[in-house]
């Protein structure tokens, strides 16, 4: 499948809206880096340095002082300040890091510490699968993850970029399958089924999670 990345470009006058992407400037950032998600322009910095960080020479380390994690390049000098609970190292292929902000959720950024999947996600490993998808080149949309919005404690499904596709409405919700379909509890507290587009395929009738999953089954198996 042909990886459909998008070009970003900053203007100058808004390194904050990089928008294609949902990029947010987390902390201080170089002048110039190309990515699979096309070449990043930070023009406050861009007069002052030619030089872009490379992923796979930043690792992730704990500041002794604060317990807080950054990233220092090959030459031990703070190349993103150590503001993070947790940091796992960059991927290179991807140009991304997995991080954790202090008292947040698990999201990414890339190597000008600006957000690239959203701090949406409880749990680490669901970052690392949304970046997997990103990187296999998966279009929006064909792999979500269930996820509990911490303000309505609903449960919808994100995308891989940690935004909501199916926005927050069930009372619970269980992952996708291979076929992009799921067990949900509608708020009538009743469960049924629905697929990747929020259709319900199943009817909410089953007093039961167990008894959608079974009725679930045999519609599969027809």
């Amino acid at each position: 499948m042909k990886r459909l990345l998008p070009l970003i470009l900053c203007a100058a006058f808004a390194v904050s809206s990089c928008g294609l992407l949902g990029l947010t400037n987390t902390g201080s950032s170089q002048a110039l880096h190309t990515t699979p998600f096309g070449t990043i322009v930070n023009p406050v910095v861009a007069a002052a340095s030619s030089v872009a960080p490379n992923p796979s020479k930043l690792t992730a380390q704990e500041d002794p002082g604060t317990g807080l994690y950054g990233y220092l390049n090959e030459y031990g000098v703070w190349v993103i300040a150590p503001t993070f609970e947790y940091a796992v190292d960059f991927n290179s292929d991807l140009g991304l890091a997995v991080v954790k902000p202090v008292n947040g959720r698990w999201g990414a950024i890339n190597v000008y510490a600006q957000t690239v999947i959203q701090f949406s996600f409880r749990w680490r490993y669901d970052v690392e699968s949304a970046m997997r998808s990103i990187q296999k080149g998966r279009y929006l949309g064909i792999d979500l993850w269930e996820e509990q919005d911490p303000g309505t404690e609903l449960w919808g499904y994100l995308d891989y970029y940690g935004n909501w596709y199916i926005q927050p409405q069930y009372w619970y919700a269980t992952g996708m399958n291979d076929q992009g379909l799921a067990i949900v509890q509608f708020p009538t507290e009743l469960w049924g089924a629905i697929d990747r587009k929020n259709n319900i395929i199943i009817q909410p009738n089953f007093k039961s999670r167990y008894d959608a999953e079974s009725a679930l089954r045999a519609l599969m198996n027809r």
